[in-house]
Parts: C-alpha cells; sequence; structure tokens
C-alpha cells in the first residue's frame, strides 16, 4: 500500500475524531516512519531536532492507540494502519456458504458516513439479490421440469459445490439458469449473476465482490482494491452466508475447439479458483454455464454433485 492512502485514512480518522487534520510534522512523521527512516532522518528533512520529533511522535502514537485502541509505537504504527485500513475496507464482506456463477453488474449505494450498529444488524438480515445483468426472468419454459428438479436436488438437498450446465449454443442454458433462480432465491442470503464478458479477468471479478459486499465502504482508489484483494481470500468469504454466485459465458475463458482444462493465456487462475471452491467445506455450491467445464470442475461436480 502507498503512503498517500495511509495518511489519507489516518487524516480522515483522526479529523472525524478531533476535528483537526494531520499537521505537517505528523504528516513527515507518519511518512518517514512508514519508509522506516529514524527519527534524525526526519529531523533532518524537517528541519528540527530530534528531541522534538520524538516528542511528537509520542503525541501521534498516543492518539492513535485511542483511535484504534492498539498500542501504537514506531515499530508496528505500519503494520497496524495497514489492518485498519483493510477492516475498515473489508468491514461486512460476507459472500457465504453457496455459489453459482453467471454475471452481473449492480449500482452501488451511496458510501455512509456513519457506521450503526443498528443499521448494520439491518442490512444484514436482508438478503441482497443482484440480478441486473441477468436476462429478464421468463416462467414460459417448456419441458425444462426435470432439469429444474434435478438442479434444485443438486444444489439444495445434495449440497453441492459445483454444477456446470452445458451444451450447445442457444440451447437455453442461461434461460434454464434464471428460471432456476428464480425458484431457489428465497434459500439465499446473497444472489450474484456475473457475466464473464464485463468481468473479464479474475482480478477484475474479485475486485467487483469485495465492492458488492462492502458497499459502505466502497473505494475506487486501485491502490486500495489492489491491496484489498492482496488480503483477501474469496475462499475465506465463502463462510459466513448463504450464496449463489453465477458465472454466465464462462467459455470465454477456455480454448476453443481444446480438450476441458484448456485455459486461455491470462485465465488459468480461475481453474485454480474452482478447483479450491470444489474442495471447499461442506454447503458451497456453484452452477457455471460454460460450453466446455474444465476437467478439475467436472471432476468436482462428479464427486459432489450426483
Amino acid at each position: 500500500m502507498e503512503i498517500q492512502e495511509a495518511l489519507k485514512w489516518t487524516d480522515d480518522l483522526i479529523f472525524a475524531k478531533t476535528g483537526k487534520h494531520l499537521d505537517s510534522l505528523q504528516r513527515a512523521i507518519l511518512e518517514g516512519t512508514w519508509e522506516f527512516r529514524g527519527y534524525k532522518d526526519i529531523a533532518d528533512n524537517y528541519h528540527c531536532s530530534p528531541d522534538h520529533v520524538r516528542k511528537m511522535a509520542s503525541e501521534l502514537w498516543e492518539l492513535l492507540s485511542e483511535l484504534l485502541g492498539e498500542d501504537v509505537k514506531k515499530k508496528n504504527v505500519r503494520s497496524i494502519l495497514e489492518n485498519g485500513i483493510f477492516s475498515y475496507f473489508s468491514d461486512g464482506v460476507n459472500i457465504g456458504n453457496n455459489i453459482i456463477f453467471c454475471g452481473e453488474v449492480y449500482n452501488h449505494p451511496q458510501k455512509s458516513t456513519e457506521r450503526s450498529a443498528t443499521t448494520s444488524t439491518s442490512k444484514e438480515s436482508q438478503p441482497r439479490h443482484d440480478l441486473s445483468e441477468a436476462p429478464e426472468y421468463d416462467n414460459r419454459l417448456y419441458d425444462r421440469t426435470d432439469e429444474l428438479t434435478t438442479l434444485k436436488q443438486w444444489i439444495l438437498t445434495e449440497n453441492s459445490r459445483i454444477v456446470t450446465v452445458t451444451g450447445l449454443s442457444g440451447m437455453g442454458k442461461t434461460t434454464l439458469a434464471r428460471q432456476l433462480v428464480e425458484q431457489i432465491r428465497d434459500n439465499f442470503d446473497c444472489i450474484l449473476w456475473r457475466t464473464h464478458r464485463k468481468f473479464p479477468t479474475l482480478n477484475a471479478l474479485k475486485a467487483n465482490l469485495i465492492e458488492f459486499f462492502s458497499p459502505t465502504h466502497k473505494s475506487e482508489n486501485p491502490s486500495i482494491i489492489n491491496y484489498l484483494q492482496s488480503r483477501h481470500s474469496i475462499l475465506d468469504d465463502l463462510r459466513s452466508h448463504r450464496c449463489l454466485i453465477i458465472l454466465d459465458d464462462f467459455q470465454d475463458t477456455l480454448t476453443p475447439r481444446q480438450f476441458v482444462g484448456n485455459y486461455l493465456p491470462g485465465y488459468e487462475n480461475y481453474g485454480k479458483l474452482i478447483t479450491e471452491i470444489g474442495r471447499s467445506s461442506r454447503g458451497r455450491r456453484g452452477l457455471y454455464n460454460p460450453q466446455l467445464p474444465s476437467r478439475t470442475v467436472l471432476a468436482t461436480f462428479i464427486a459432489h454433485g450426483s
């Protein structure tokens, strides 16, 4: 994480508590400490005495200790601030116990400046279903009763982690997935419909997930998003709520006319993620809509979904 993001976050934190912004010396102390420089070096650059820098730093560490609830010292201030920033932006990130991948873009709620425990509890108790990138629901789906029954059996009864829906183009795979979601939506706290064309890389998808599940602490700063991704594991987030993720057009990650499991350059990390999801603890499942699922996905589907 870059120092400027840390300075901005710390300044906002202190201003919210004291009504005062970081002064120039406090900023110099934080910046110098972030770069592992000593008080004498900081003092030389600021043109003051090391004793004065040490005194002002001690007061700053004391203030941050009060605000962050930890014993902040020169040696640990960087790690504590990084953890504080990570916790702030990822607060409330819970992706859940169940997954289905297909496609989705959504509008984020306006960022709130207040973090009320009552408001948080109220929001967490309400299901979050985002189908803004899903096709319009059409209940005139003929001759699919058997398929829908089988899919519901796998997902709701047998707790399948991953389900693949395959077939030739135009056979109605996406429509089938849409009707399935409509019939089982009440069983999930969170439902996300993603389309691969909207999130062409795994990093883009992960950033989108982080933003969706942290709507009150969304950051548009690429450095913050990259930092959150480096600290965040999607699998770690699949433990708190029942969640269904649909990833549509997944075949776009695969090499055309090749054996299953052959990803296009740059998409190999999708295979690793899917394998990890398939091996994760009981209760996770996914509905994929690829034309050619990877070998690992298909193996997981056979082991846990049939």
